[in-house]
């Protein structure tokens, strides 16, 4: 596993030593900056899991490297935790208005430092996993989240649930009526999960286009396989025209110009009960889940089917 990354903004020699040792045994690679301008020049290089960035800095100040740091869109992610010996609260508003994400104040506890150091990290790769389109947590939070069951010998069951017929409604409709539908579906998966399910609630989280994945306990399953496909069959209308609503079907003509229909999208939800020790790790989870999930679409009626008229034999 690679270590955490941090750049260490410090020009005192013996609080930056101080804090590099304590930050390395915590399991961090540490990257010293003695000036401002080092410090930013680090950051743009290295890009740091965190950088732990003193105000008072020769060359370049703490602010004025914090400035620079948040108003660059690719590094503004770099999570900040700002040191000072000022005290007052206008200095800490300051440091905060530039756009530090955290503050501690001098002196500071060792212990402190390298908690919030790692609450910082925690915050700032889940959003970065967060999908944009339903706010829900990403791949790399569900391989965590899997793995960590995995490790327990927990017994859980994955629900991978896409849109069956979603790219041909794309293909119609176009793509921001698209996302509209995955940002619906998102939303319908997490309240349905969190509703019929007790404590610990399900993780749900979004793998990217039209997929999603529950993890939730055995028993769970069942209401909310039926929950979530039923609750989706009974939203899905008001995403179509009048038009379709009515034929019961989508009609377009493919690349050889033949006129075509696809049926409507549905919810597919293919189920996997993991029992403890069956599998060793995500990639073999994933595999087998790939698995079920292409014998659950042998089992539906999706697809493009020529759209023949009444008098045809």
């Amino acid at each position: 596993m690679l270590l955490k990354k941090l750049v260490i903004a410090e020009d005192d020699d013996a609080v930056a030593h101080l804090v590099a040792a304590s930050l390395g045994d915590a399991g961090f690679l540490c990257l010293r900056a003695r000036d401002g301008e080092q410090a930013l020049n680090l950051v743009r290089t290295e890009l740091p899991d965190a950088l732990v960035l003193d105000v008072m800095m020769p060359k370049m100040d703490g602010i004025e490297v914090c400035k620079r740091i948040k108003a660059d869109v690719l590094l503004s992610r770099v999570p900040i935790l700002m040191l000072t010996s000022l005290a007052g609260v206008e200095n800490r508003v300051e440091g905060l208005e530039a756009g530090a994400d955290d503050y501690l104040s001098k002196p500071f506890d060792l212990r402190e430092l390298a908690a919030r150091v790692k609450a910082l990290i925690r915050q700032s790769r889940r959003e970065r996993d967060r999908n944009p389109t339903t706010n829900l947590p990403g791949s790399q939070s569900i391989e965590d989240k899997v793995s960590e069951l995995l490790a327990a010998k927990r017994h859980f069951a994955l629900l991978y649930i896409d849109i069956e017929n979603f790219r041909t409604y794309a293909d119609v409709y176009g793509y921001r009526k698209a996302d509209e539908v995955v940002a619906h579906t998102g939303k319908l998966v997490l309240q349905r999960s969190r509703a019929l399910a007790g404590d610990p609630a399900p993780f749900v989280g979004h793998l990217g286009g039209d997929d999603f994945m529950v993890i939730c306990a055995p028993d769970d399953v069942g209401a909310l396989r039926g929950e979530i496909s039923e609750a989706f069959h009974a939203a899905v209308g008001p995403l179509y025209s009048a038009e379709d609503l009515e034929r019961g079907f989508i009609v377009l003509a493919d690349d050889d110009g033949e006129v075509r229909r696809a049926q409507m999208m549905s919810a597919s939800v293919a189920v996997l009960d993991i029992k403890p020790g069956d599998y060793v790790s995500t990639e073999a989870l994933a595999t087998e889940l790939t698995r079920v999930k292409a014998e659950s679409r042998k089992r539906t009626q999706s697809g493009l089917f020529a759209l023949r008229s009444p008098s045809d034999p």
